[in-house]
C-alpha cells in the first residue's frame, strides 16, 4: 500500500476533492468523488512513496497560491479536510499515468 493524502468534504461523508473537471463527478455540485472513485481524486503522494505529512499539505497550498488559475487554497481550507489515505499499486499507477500525460 502507498501512503497518500486526499482532501475529504468537510459537509460530505467519503466524498473527495476531484483533480480537475475532467475527473469529477458531474451529479455533485463541487464535483466531489467518492471512494470507490479515488483516482480522481486530488491526491498527495510522495514520488519515493513516503508518507506525506502536514508540511506537504502546507507545500501544497503555497503553491496553489502561486498559480494564477486553477483551485484556491482557501477554498480548500473551509470546504475540504486532509485525510491520510492508502492506495493500492494499481490505483497508484492510474494517478501516476494520468499525470504523466498532463
Amino acid at each position: 500500500m502507498i501512503p497518500a493524502i486526499v482532501f475529504e468534504a468537510k459537509d460530505k461523508e467519503k466524498r473527495f476533492l476531484c483533480d480537475g473537471p475532467d475527473c469529477g463527478d458531474w451529479s455533485d455540485e463541487r464535483l466531489d468523488v467518492s471512494i470507490e472513485d479515488i483516482t480522481d481524486a486530488l491526491v498527495i503522494v510522495k514520488k519515493d512513496k513516503s508518507m506525506p505529512d502536514d508540511s506537504d499539505v502546507e507545500d501544497f497550498y503555497r503553491f496553489l497560491g502561486k498559480l494564477k488559475f486553477g483551485p484556491d487554497a482557501l477554498d480548500i481550507k473551509k470546504y475540504y479536510k486532509p485525510v491520510h489515505i492508502a492506495l493500492t499499486e494499481e490505483q497508484y499507477k492510474v494517478i501516476e499515468d494520468r499525470r504523466n500525460d498532463w
